[in-house]
């Protein structure tokens, strides 16, 4: 038959499929260590701007600290905070000369003005309490007394050292313990003036006598001595 003589075709051989392409996109441990670098590199980038702009800062700072003295411009000083007189102030006690002898009686314990001896105790430091309308004759001087009231022979021979390095002494302190200061404690006293203070507080003592010394109504007539003491 024409059909079945008729030559068929060869088949033609199959194709290889091809795999679709991945859409999925990058994983997600690609992802992050992608995100790392990208923080890693901004931070490398902020640390360079930080530097560079604190470069610049001190190169100012300096052309400007060499740039003013030549122009005849200098910097002006920081002058440091005012700080409030040392102490405490109270009411002066009015008091006329007594006889040798006499006593008195006073607003505080110890005192801070009032009647007095004529006769100033001496300079310097006692082993026992002085009596009070002689202390007073010494404040009138100017006098800045250390009352203290220390058990510990170690705090007293560190207070003696410290009055004793203070300027001009002797004239014008008064070291000695006092009945009328709390147990371990150091009342400084001026004319009109007063505070209480820790044998740690040396700051602050100092500044007491800064502030105080030489500072009794008749100071003015003796100058920065203070008077000689007793006989004064």
């Amino acid at each position: 038959m024409a059909d079945e003589d008729q030559q068929q075709p060869a088949a033609q051989p199959a194709q290889p499929t091809r795999p679709a392409p991945d859409r999925r996109g990058p994983s997600r441990r690609t992802t992050a260590r992608q995100e790392r670098r990208q923080r890693s590199q901004a931070k490398r980038a902020r640390k360079r701007r930080f530097f560079m702009a604190g470069g610049l800062i001190i190169a100012l700072a300096l052309i400007t600290g060499l740039a003013l003295p030549s122009f005849g411009v200098t910097p002006t000083p920081v002058e440091p905070e005012p700080r409030d007189v040392a102490g405490t102030q109270l009411a002066i006690q009015e008091g006329d000369l007594l006889e040798p002898g006499e006593t008195a009686e006073y607003d505080t314990s110890p005192p801070t003005s009032g009647p007095s001896w004529a006769e100033a105790a001496a300079w310097g430091v006692h082993e026992e309490q002085v009596a009070d309308e002689a202390v007073v004759r010494n404040l009138r001087n100017g006098a800045v007394v250390f009352n203290y009231q220390l058990a510990s022979g170690s705090q007293r021979a560190e207070l003696q050292a410290f009055v004793e390095s203070l300027p001009g002494y002797p004239d014008c302190y008064v070291l000695q313990p006092h009945a009328g200061v709390g147990e371990g404690e150091i009342e400084l006293t001026a004319w009109g003036w007063r505070d209480v203070v820790t044998p740690s507080e040396t700051d602050a003592m100092r500044d007491f006598v800064d502030d105080h010394r030489a500072n009794g109504p008749d100071a003015e007539i003796r100058g920065e001595s203070c008077g000689s003491g007793s006989g004064a």
